[in-house]
């Protein structure tokens, strides 16, 4: 056990002071008027947009099953009324 938080330590202060050696892209960076940036921006909004319609499309089945439920199943008190 101690051999595994040694090696867990070591590899940790490792990773730890080798970092300056790795350098960012330009998104990362923040070129803002790099194509990498602005490509990665609409490939965000693409994403988003396909999630928002698939939700949507989940949305309204479930919206149209209750309402065909309500029609099929009436509510035994909407007769007493």
């Amino acid at each position: 056990m101690k051999k595994m938080a040694l090696f867990t330590l070591i590899l940790n202060l490792y990773f730890l002071f080798s970092a300056n050696a790795v350098f960012a892209c330009a998104v990362c960076f923040g070129d803002p008027g790099s194509d990498q940036t602005k490509a990665v921006m609409w490939g965000v909004l693409l994403l988003l947009g396909v999630i928002g319609f698939v939700l949507g499309g989940i949305i309204v089945t479930i919206f149209s099953c209750v309402k065909r439920a309500k029609k099929l199943y009436p509510s035994p008190l909407a007769h007493e009324a």
